[in-house]
């Protein structure tokens, strides 16, 4: 899931038309949205959300359960928020942006409630 989250990351920063066209689809074409589109300010912010959230998984996955659960509660909340936030804005989205983006915020939000659950004495790694 960290790693997952690194590479979702990367991609918002460097290629942020196409990973916010894709997600909210002929909707960057309104006014409303054209931040999104034109100065990329959001979705770079979402990417740098990914990098800080997955490199610091990553990192802490090799000290051990303990020193990775809160960067798994953090991913808890952030994926959490995103499909509450998918869910207000189902409307205003496309089907297929709609249906991709509740799968993989929904399925993140489990996999990081197991993280942020898994037992404190798992030992490091080397």
């Amino acid at each position: 899931m960290a790693a997952n989250r690194v590479l979702f990351g990367i991609g918002y920063l460097i290629w942020p038309d196409r990973v916010g066209f894709g997600w909210i689809g002929r909707s960057a074409r309104r006014p409303q949205t054209q931040v999104l589109t034109r100065i990329h300010v959001l979705t770079r912010a979402l990417g740098a959300r990914e990098e800080v959230l997955g490199l610091g998984a990553l990192a802490a996955l090799r000290n051990g359960g303990a020193a990775a659960r809160p960067w798994f509660a953090a991913h808890l909340g952030a994926d959490a928020t995103d499909v509450a936030a998918t869910l207000i804005a189902r409307d205003d989205l496309p089907r297929s942006g709609f249906r991709f983006a509740t799968a993989m915020a929904g399925a993140s939000t489990a996999v990081a409630a197991l993280g942020a659950a898994q037992p404190a004495d798992l030992p490091p790694r080397d």
